[in-house]
């Protein structure tokens, strides 16, 4: 019996060690892909209320060999609504959200132009205080100009299909950030410590 006590205790504590010698192991978090630039950049929709939208998007590529890349926008329209119940002004947001694909169709000299389409839905507010919710695609025609490296400008020009009327043109222009070539950090912040008022 003192024997197998023994042998039971030996074993408890060789376990012990080699749970205890064991590293723990890191989590692991998924892979987020960064976009490679992106572009801010204001659209005119003459059928909107209001016309005018100010817009986010940002570039995935997912074939940069050939040129496509994955595309994602955030539309938001500031409206100035009034409300039926006290009178009082205030502001209504639509906002969307749209995901795609483009293609690089042409490149010459510092000019770019990219063909595709995206689709998603959109949300509103209402007068009474409710919120309304719509699906949209669109075709969609981006001209860029190079000015830099770093920085672009970018034209893009969509098409909605409107049943029964045709298609809606929405221009736009904005700026495009190529992540990639922007200068690494410390040379920004030496850029911009030099402009401080109290250097």
């Amino acid at each position: 019996m003192k024997k197998v006590f023994l042998n039971l205790l030996f074993a408890g504590i060789l376990g012990s060690t080699v749970l205890l010698a064991q590293t723990p192991t890191a989590p692991v978090f998924p892979q987020i892909p960064l976009p490679s630039s992106i572009s801010a950049f204001g659209e005119f929709n003459q059928l909107g209320s209001p016309k005018t939208t100010l817009g986010l998007s940002g570039f995935f590529p997912v074939n940069g060999s050939v040129g496509i890349y994955s595309i994602t926008t955030a539309d938001v329209s500031p409206a100035l609504e009034t409300d039926p119940t006290t009178g009082k002004k205030f502001y209504a947001v639509s906002a969307a959200l749209r995901t795609g694909l483009l293609k690089d169709v042409l490149d010459t000299g510092r000019f770019s132009f990219l063909l595709g389409g995206d689709l998603g839905p959109s949300l509103g507010s209402t007068t009474s205080g409710g919120t309304t919710l719509n699906f949209s695609t669109s075709v969609q025609v981006q001209a860029v100009y190079q000015v830099s490296p770093a920085f672009s400008v970018v034209v893009p020009l969509r098409g909605v299909y409107i049943a029964n009327t045709g298609w809606n043109v929405i221009p736009g222009v904005g700026v495009e950030i190529n992540l990639s070539k922007l200068p690494p950090a410390s040379v920004i912040k030496k850029s911009l410590l030099r402009f401080h008022p109290f250097n």
